[in-house]
């Protein structure tokens, strides 16, 4: 996708809705790409080196002028070997990058450098639990991938380098070892620039000192992080903290970096992070974070990066606040074991960032649903599984991993019921195999169907390997004391899925909308038939009104139907492609009329032709109309 179809992409999708409402962006990973270096970073593939080391620590000591798109520095990796023999350790950099030399207990080691691969040969082979380290000293200009892995822009005149590494873009600017299976366990980060500029980091700041010209600030994170989290940014800092005051008595510091000619905006909008945090830590649990910080630090793009405990913000609209801050349980504390599950990155994040509507900012709950269900609908297939992770653009597809993974969410929560559906969440963030780890799918669904005591296996092929939606059809007519049958009918937008079998919310009205009722109707076969008792007479009736569910609304009928009697036939009912008819001998058949369930006239026959091929019109509720000699006949048509 070259700059101008994402920039027309970007646009159109976000925000054609209303013009004065929040801005539902969750496009927040897509930037401009260079169209060569995006191919070159989606090629990536992890080593399978990497499992013979675990990375216990890794202290990152830089130096950074913004003035110039440049980075200079040694990296200490401390590792412990998973294997006997151990005689080489790999790193990934990309080959742009000069290495100086790699030392270890102050001797130069021998290393090779190619294919963006650092390949270093120890001076003794470690047996499996050994401890080592080495220092890599290198330089040089990373360049741009276009997807910001490190990059220089300006604000009112004056630079910010900053970086940005999800999803491989870490190795473009320091040697490391970019995995999703090993978190470094804890990391030390130490950027000297010119006196007039901060470093905003990871973690808590240990020191700020300032000597001879130059500023050296150092951060301390004492948490696993993912290599892809690791982040600086470095430019003329206002600095300032909100905070949430916790029951017990402590305290969780927001600290915020802004470009000083923000700084009065970023005041009124940052302290309702605080409101947030609050909510995720009821919904879910205590924010991962809390013995270290949250903050915001602003940098040159549109959108955010949820760098752990340091978020990287565009702005600070509440919706962005409030997604980039639920990345830190989900995404950062519990990181995606492929790219594959990006949603239990971007799906969870969206969600929470709807619970934040739901919750915090109501007037916008009922359009975030709305906005997010016409997203996913507006084409008719797409997996939120993402088989090719060489593609970043399926990887970060607004419309699959963020809409349509939130969704899934949502219509889990609807299927299960709320205690339920909070219970599995927290269950999920709470377990130890997960906590501060990577996950899969099939470990966030199995506390999901523990929590819900039922299987779930079905539920995941339709919504998360399937492609596509249902589209319903509904057809209801009064019965005996304000009774109502309804007949609940669905086709699939994407032929990987048949049928989805879920709960349908229903609700229905009288003629001036001053009596409601809802239903529940569970769905699972195609023409199902429902008796229901709204306790008065129902002139109208909608389909997931709320927007529960990923779905259109084809067709509903009101119309009372003749019902057949021995003198007229139409056969088969419900037929897949011809139909016949059968009419009284004492009367000639005028003409045929097949419309649609709203009465639409769909095609006309006239004459005595009684055999009709109607195989290619598409499955749905239809009418059929009859008019002979004497009288007119009405019946519903199932196609199928």
């Amino acid at each position: 996708m070259n700059k101008l179809q994402l920039l027309l992409f970007f646009c159109t999708t976000t925000f054609s809705v209303f013009a004065q409402q929040p801005d539902f962006n969750f496009f927040d990973k897509i930037a401009f790409q260079e169209e060569g270096n995006f191919i070159k970073k989606s090629a990536f593939v992890e080593s399978q080196n990497y499992t013979q080391t675990d990375f216990v620590y890794q202290r990152m000591e830089w130096e950074i002028n913004p003035d110039t798109l440049f980075i200079k520095g040694v990296v200490t990796s401390y590792y412990r070997s998973k294997t006997n023999n151990l005689n080489e350790v790999e790193f990934d950099l990309y080959s742009s990058m000069t290495v100086d030399s790699v030392v270890h207990n102050n001797k130069k080691l021998t290393f090779n450098q190619s294919e963006n691969k650092v390949n270093i040969t120890l001076s003794e082979s470690l047996n499996k639990g050994q401890l080592d380290s080495v220092s890599v000293y290198y330089q040089g200009n990373p360049g741009s991938s276009g997807f910001g892995a490190f990059s220089k822009t300006m604000h009112n005149n004056v630079p910010n380098i900053w970086t940005l590494s999800e999803p491989y873009g870490a190795m473009e600017w320091w040697p490391c070892k970019q995995s999703l299976a090993d978190k470094i366990d804890s990391i030390d980060i130490i950027v000297t620039s010119p006196k007039a500029y901060r470093t905003a980091s990871i973690g808590i700041l240990v020191s700020n000192t300032v000597s001879n010209g130059f500023r050296t600030m150092h951060w301390k994170h004492r948490f696993p992080i993912a290599t892809y989290l690791v982040a600086i940014s470095v430019t003329n800092y206002s600095v300032y903290s909100d905070y949430l005051e916790l029951d017990d008595g402590r305290q969780i510091e927001i600290l915020n970096y802004v470009y000083p000619e923000n700084l009065e905006t970023a005041k009124e909008k940052t302290p309702r992070t605080a409101e947030v945090i609050k909510l995720y830590n009821k919904l879910i649990g205590e924010y991962p974070f809390a013995k270290e910080k949250y903050g915001h630090a602003q940098f040159g793009w549109g959108g955010g990066m949820e760098h752990q405990t340091m978020s990287f913000m565009g702005n600070f609209n509440f919706g962005l606040v409030a997604h980039e801050l639920a990345h830190q349980w989900f995404g950062d504390y519990i990181t995606l074991g492929s790219w594959q599950d990006i949603w239990l990155n971007e799906g969870f994040a969206s969600y929470l960032t709807g619970l934040s509507y739901e919750h915090i900012e109501t007037d916008w709950w009922y359009t975030w649903r709305k906005v997010n269900v016409e997203r996913i609908v507006s084409l008719p297939g797409g997996s939120v599984f993402v088989n090719d992770t060489t593609d970043i653009g399926a990887i970060f597809s607004g419309r699959l991993s963020y809409s349509k993974g939130a969704y899934i969410l949502h219509m889990l929560r609807w299927v299960l019921g709320d205690d339920d559906f909070y219970t599995g969440m927290q269950n999920y963030f709470n377990d130890p195999e997960v906590a501060n780890g990577f996950a899969r799918t099939n470990q966030f669904v199995k506390h999901m169907e523990t929590a819900g005591d039922t299987t779930l296996t079905e539920f995941f092929n339709d919504w998360f390997y399937g492609e596509g939606f249902p589209v319903y059809s509904a057809n209801f007519l009064p019965t005996e004391n304000n009774a109502l049958k309804i007949t609940l009918s669905q086709t699939s937008s994407h032929q990987s899925v048949d049928f989805f079998e879920m709960p349908v919310p229903v609700r229905v009205y009288n003629s001036n909308k001053t009596d409601s009722a809802d239903f529940r109707l569970v769905n699972t076969t195609n023409n199902q038939e429902f008796i229901v008792e709204p306790g008065f007479k129902v002139t109208e009736l909608k389909i997931d009104p709320d927007y529960w569910l990923v779905s259109k609304t084809a067709e509903i009928v009101s119309a009372p139907i003749t019902p057949a009697t021995s003198k007229f036939s139409v056969f088969p009912n419900p037929f897949s492609e011809e139909v016949t008819l059968s009419i009284p001998a004492n009367q000639q058949l005028i003409s045929t009329k097949l419309l649609s369930a709203d009465g639409t006239l769909i095609t006309k026959i006239t004459g005595d032709k009684t055999t009709f091929d109607w195989s290619a019109f598409s499955p749905g509720i239809y009418i059929i109309q009859i008019k002979t000699s004497k009288e007119i006949f009405e019946q519903k048509l199932i196609k199928r």
